[in-house]
């Protein structure tokens, strides 16, 4: 409702300065109002990168994270949880630091999945997620994408 009524008075405001022709909307310069309008604070935004993972062997991964925001993030956790080995469903999960990072940098966490897999079962052969702040200490920008998976059907 305040938008409609912020209008109008833009409405009025241009037709009294040219009262001689009705302008259109399209010719109203609604800048003003625009910049009026609030914007967030700055927010980090941490992602898992890339489409594949970097395996280390039998039962470690490279986890790009990434922070795509415009502000610092905290260290906060990674999570890495197994769904699946063969046709069992399960919820193995191990956990890994990562650091803070300034906005636009990325970083290499090493998980460790030695210890929720059996030892004749290699990671890559599983189904997995990994999540990006699974402990929620950053406020980010977007909270939709710090979740990747491997092996999903």
């Amino acid at each position: 409702m305040r938008k409609i009524i912020c209008l109008s008075l833009i409405v009025i405001c241009a037709a009294a300065i040219t009262p001689a022709r009705k302008l259109t909307l399209n010719e109203i310069n609604v800048a003003p109002f625009a910049a009026a309008t609030l914007s967030r604070p700055p927010m980090p935004d941490l992602i898992v990168r890339g489409n594949e993972f970097e395996f280390i062997g039998n039962k470690m991964v490279n986890v790009y994270i990434s922070n795509n925001g415009d502000a610092p993030s905290k260290r906060c956790l990674l999570e890495l949880t197994v769904r699946k080995i063969g046709n069992a469903s399960v919820g193995r999960m191990t956990k890994a630091i990562i650091p803070a990072l300034q906005p636009g940098k990325y970083t290499s966490i090493k998980v460790d999945a030695t210890s929720i897999l059996p030892a004749n079962v290699n990671l890559k052969d599983t189904t997995f997620k990994v999540v990006a702040d699974s402990n929620n200490s950053n406020a980010e920008s977007n909270e939709d994408n710090n979740e990747k998976w491997h092996n999903l059907q």
